[in-house]
């Protein structure tokens, strides 16, 4: 902790708490996810230093990385008032838990005139940081601005309160017990703020686990489809958990990305660990489903758990490999349709299936790879891809998605196809369809046009519908029979 002097006009200082006060976010946790990130394998040296106490755990974390290159976003109501305080002549004073050497990411963020803060002996919070500041400034001879339950140790001994949240309930509460002199809200999130970040329109990819079921014409067994749409929101349920483990673990990368940087946990609108207890709750729901519904299911499930993780935590950082985990992450939708539906179909529909996804998730490196390049940077961050890559992407891209479309040709001359169409010949019309689909798709890609999601593109794209509607009147026109 820092030793300091009385303020020399008198004036009553201001103290501001640091984590869900001045910063929209916890440095804790954030180091926590950023040890995860870039130190997978280490993993293990969290849990003797948690077991050696919170003071340990933050100077470790502190001392085991160099500070993000983005700070964490600040509560501007609030900074705006302490800068107006300061320039009055008031002292304004950072009091934080946070380890002194995991200051470094708040560095520039506000002209403190003094920071308080842990070191490795204290553990500056609650009732420790009350009597700091007693001692330092006396009894209610400072203001204090918070915004935790481990804070009202401190409002018993200053003169002013300053809550910062916006619970109406908590609020009428502290207005009971202390003297509060003005109050500031974080960032409250609303339904649309949460289905963004779970990811909802991203449930759309989940429908491949009717494919099996349609393409081997099931039509007669329609009581599966209730198992079905169980499965299909068991993975869903679990698909969005990880979608916000991958938010988590790409805070800093996301915050300076223009647009991934409004994303829920980036932006600092709701507390990391809600984040963190929603997802939990999203993946265990969805597993016990997918166990309840099938085992076989299940364990694919956690298999697509164990593979995304590993993709948030180093897989998306090596080049290639990244867009092919990309492309069986699709796959695994269409294996648990098998395993649902019982539904036996072509190893053709296999093949087509990786090609196609490997061309989709090489258009949307791609995507991101033009728009670093239009920025002036050299690759994108957190990725293991330079700008000079983007020819050899594109590359890729075109010739999987013109490879899943010669796939799909040779498959509507099997005699699968001959079993399961009445006029086969017409079956080629999805073929033609397909192969304009991929090439519309690079084509907008090159210029510029293409959504960073394809999906995101897809559903929103009036000519995407419309080739849709195109392949459905040849599977028509084929005449399916059931299997």
């Amino acid at each position: 902790m820092n030793d300091s002097q009385p303020a020399p006009d008198g004036r009553i200082p201001l103290c501001v708490d640091l984590d869900g006060t001045f910063i929209r976010s916890d440095l804790l946790i954030e180091g926590v996810l950023r040890f995860l990130r870039h130190r997978p394998a280490d993993a293990w040296r969290i849990i003797p230093w948690i077991l050696a106490g919170k003071t340990r755990l933050k100077a470790e974390l502190a001392r085991a990385l160099p500070p993000p290159a983005t700070p964490p976003p600040v509560n501007a109501e609030l900074a705006a008032w302490m800068r107006e305080e300061q320039d009055s002549g008031r002292p304004v004073i950072l009091a934080t838990a946070s380890h002194r050497d995991a200051l470094k990411p708040i560095e520039g963020l506000f002209p403190f005139d003094e920071i308080l803060c842990s070191d490795d002996t204290t553990n500056l919070k609650g009732e420790t940081k009350a009597r700091v500041l007693v001692e330092r400034f006396g009894e209610k001879g400072f203001d204090y601005a918070g915004d935790s339950s481990a804070d009202h140790a401190i409002w018993k001994h200053s003169r002013k309160a300053i809550p910062v949240f916006h619970s109406r309930t908590r609020l009428e509460a502290m207005k009971s017990k202390y003297d509060v002199d003005r109050t500031f809200c974080t960032n409250s999130t609303s339904w649309p703020h949460w289905a963004k970040a779970l990811r909802i329109h991203q449930w759309a990819k989940n429908l491949l686990i009717a494919l099996p079921f349609l393409a081997g014409h099931h039509f007669h067994t329609l009581w599966q489809l209730a198992g079905l749409f169980a499965a299909f929101l068991a993975m869903s349920l679990c698909a969005s958990g990880t979608y916000l483990w991958n938010d988590l673990l790409d805070l800093e990368y996301d915050r300076a990305h223009p647009r991934k940087r409004e994303r829920l946990a980036a932006s600092g609108r709701t507390d990391l660990r809600k984040i963190i207890l929603v997802s939990l709750v999203l993946v265990v729901a969805g597993l016990s489903g997918g166990f309840w519904l099938d085992p076989g299911f299940g364990l694919l499930l956690l298999g697509y758990i164990v593979a995304t993780l590993s993709y948030s935590l180093c897989i998306k950082r090596i080049a290639l490999a990244d867009i092919f985990l990309l492309a069986f992450l699709y796959l695994s939708r269409i294996v648990g349709g098998i395993l649902i539906s019982d539904a036996r179909i072509s190893f053709w529909l296999f093949a087509f299936s990786f090609l196609l996804f490997l061309s989709l998730a090489a258009a949307k490196r791609h995507v991101e790879l033009q728009l670093n390049a239009a920025k002036g940077d050299d690759g994108i961050k957190g990725r293991g891809y330079q700008t000079a890559d983007i020819p050899a992407v594109g590359g890729i891209g075109i010739a999987t998605g013109v490879a899943s479309c010669i796939v799909l040709g040779l498959y509507s001359n099997s005699q699968q196809v001959l079993a399961l169409y009445q006029s086969p010949q017409w079956f080629w019309g999805i073929c033609v369809v397909a192969l304009y689909w991929i090439s519309r798709i690079w084509f907008l890609t090159h210029r510029g046009l293409m959504h960073d999601d394809p999906l995101v593109f897809a559903i929103r794209d009036r000519g995407t519908w419309l080739l849709a509607l195109a392949g459905l009147a040849c599977v028509l026109l084929a005449h399916p029979t059931p299997s």
